[in-house]
This record gives structure tokens, C-alpha cells and sequence, in this order.
């Protein structure tokens, strides 16, 4: 068992190390990350993966190992994890929560990055956290509590639905893979929102881990844009946004978007609409990517 003092230096170098990467870069994140023990916020024992095709998994009750950049499981038959810091940072980076704002966190997990928000939007500020699991919803908020967020609320359901009776929201994360937009999660979101997602297709390594790129989505005027960062593999969200096993065009279509992106060297801007139930929505002549899925449709704007 680690001391106080070890567990603290664990937990600095690995915040440390995420500046050193440039994956933090924000004064705000910084101090949430540096403020919030990442171990008060897992069961124990820790559960942790021996390799990269997470295969093996080994159990500890020592705190300071958590504090690398990997996932905890949380759910041995499910393969729920916190996910590794360097994915939840850089979704925060993306995001760009501040001081004041009202947001919701779906996928909350054991509340670990529930708590980084909530130190992030400070006491005028508001989290609404919804996760799949009712007994991690449980979890998440005896750990809350006890940390004293007083200004932190988390509900069980399916995080696709988001809470309309909460909306609006200034920023929304999501941290597990979707296979698609969630309609609820534009709708819930306040003009001038961001929303930050894994877009995700399931993963090789089995259906309850996926594969994709970080989708972030900013609202102005009821239009909205996006950008791609990846890739990355995570936990796949459950629900009415899960992976489905039939994605392979999603797959194809990130490989053809960063091909372009590499071939072009510029960030390809990504325009999106939602799908309305109606004819489909019209998408530019001259585009040269376009994707759709069940809700959506995006491509990048012609010049």
C-alpha cells in the first residue's frame, strides 16, 4: 500500500506528463486534474490491464498505480472502464468547459472525470451526469458526495436520451464510443454549445470496446461544425447510440478523411445536419466526403 506521499507524486507526474505531451494545455484543466485524486473515484480493488489488447487484467490495492495513462475496469463482465487521462483530457481540451457553465457528462462511469467538470464550471456552475449502469450511477454519486460537489446531480438511463427536463446544456461530453449523433444531444444543447464525443465502430478487441475518432460538434445559430481528432479506442457506450456490428462505412469513411486530411495538409472543416424524419436533407453539389449515418448527414463544406 502506497503512502499519502507517494500516491500524490503519482498523481502530479502523471498530470505532469500530460502537459509535457501538450494533450493539456489549458490553465482550468490543469488544476482540475492536479485537484481531483483519481483513485478516490474507483472501487477497489483496482482493477487494471496487464496489455494493450486489454486480454489480462490484474488486481491492486495500491492507489499510486492507477495514476499511468490507462484505463481502470470497473466492470469485469461488461469491460466498463474510467478511461485512460490522455483521452478524457484531450476531450476536455476540446470541449472547453469554463467557469459558470451548465453541463452534462453521459457515460459518468465511477465519476472521475464527472469531478474534473465540476471543478472546471466551480460553485455557479452545474454537472448533470447520467450513466448507463444503475449501480455505477450509484457508485458515482456515493463518490461525489463524499468528495462534498455540491453542485453535481447523476441519474441512471440511457445516455442517448440526455435530461431534457435539465436542458439546455453549454457543453456536452460523452465519454464512451457512439455509433451516431444522439438527435437528443443537439436538441439539449444551448446556442453556442460544444459537444464532444468518441464516434465510434466496434472494435476488434470485442463488442464491448470500440474504435473511431473524437467527433467535437459546436453549435452557432442552429448550424453546426465539427472536427475529427484521433484515433482512439474506448469503452462503447450503451443504449440507443451503441456501436452496431454492421459500421464498416464509418470505418471507411474516417480512413478516406484522413487520407484527405494528410494529402491536403490542412484540418478539413466538417459541416453536419441532423436527419428530420422527412426527405433527406440536401446535401452541397461539388463535395468530395460525405457521410451519413441513421441520424445524420456531414461532409465538408466545397470552397
Amino acid at each position: 500500500m502506497s503512502d499519502a506521499h507517494a500516491i500524490e507524486t503519482a498523481h502530479q507526474l502523471m498530470v505532469d506528463d500530460l502537459l509535457a505531451r501538450r494533450i493539456i494545455q489549458t490553465p482550468d484543466i490543469e488544476r482540475a486534474f492536479r485537484r481531483v485524486p483519481r483513485h478516490a473515484f474507483l472501487p477497489r480493488p483496482f482493477i487494471l490491464p496487464v496489455d494493450p489488447l486489454l486480454t489480462q487484467l490484474v488486481e491492486t490495492d495500491d492507489p499510486a498505480r492507477v495514476y499511468t495513462d490507462i484505463p481502470v475496469v470497473l466492470r469485469r463482465d461488461k469491460y466498463v472502464t474510467c478511461g485512460t487521462p490522455s483521452t478524457g483530457a484531450l476531450q476536455l481540451e476540446l470541449l472547453t468547459p469554463a467557469e459558470g457553465m451548465r453541463v452534462l457528462h453521459v457515460g459518468a462511469g465511477s465519476g472521475y472525470y464527472t469531478a474534473i467538470l465540476a471543478e472546471i464550471v466551480g460553485e455557479r456552475g452545474t454537472v448533470v451526469g447520467i450513466e448507463y449502469e444503475p449501480d455505477l450511477a450509484e457508485m458515482s454519486a456515493g463518490f461525489l458526495a463524499r468528495a462534498a460537489y455540491t453542485n453535481v446531480t447523476i441519474r441512471a438511463g440511457d445516455g442517448a436520451l440526455g435530461i431534457p427536463e435539465a436542458a439546455p446544456f453549454d457543453r456536452i461530453l460523452v465519454s464512451a464510443g457512439s455509433g451516431d449523433i444522439a438527435p437528443a444531444w443537439i436538441a439539449q444543447l444551448a446556442d453556442d454549445g460544444r459537444l464532444v464525443f468518441p464516434f465510434c465502430h466496434p472494435s476488434m478487441l470485442g463488442p464491448a470496446i470500440s474504435s473511431g475518432v473524437i467527433l467535437a460538434i459546436h453549435q452557432t445559430d442552429g448550424h453546426l461544425s465539427g472536427e475529427f481528432i484521433g484515433p482512439v479506442v474506448v469503452v462503447a457506450l450503451q443504449g440507443a447510440c451503441a456501436p452496431i456490428s454492421d459500421q464498416g462505412a464509418l470505418a471507411d469513411a474516417l480512413q478516406r478523411w484522413f487520407a484527405l486530411e494528410e494529402f491536403l495538409r490542412l484540418k478539413l472543416p466538417l459541416r453536419i445536419t441532423l436527419k428530420s424524419g422527412g426527405p433527406r436533407p440536401k446535401v452541397p453539389t461539388g463535395v468530395f466526403w460525405e457521410h451519413e449515418t441513421p441520424n445524420a448527414l456531414m461532409w465538408i463544406e466545397p470552397e
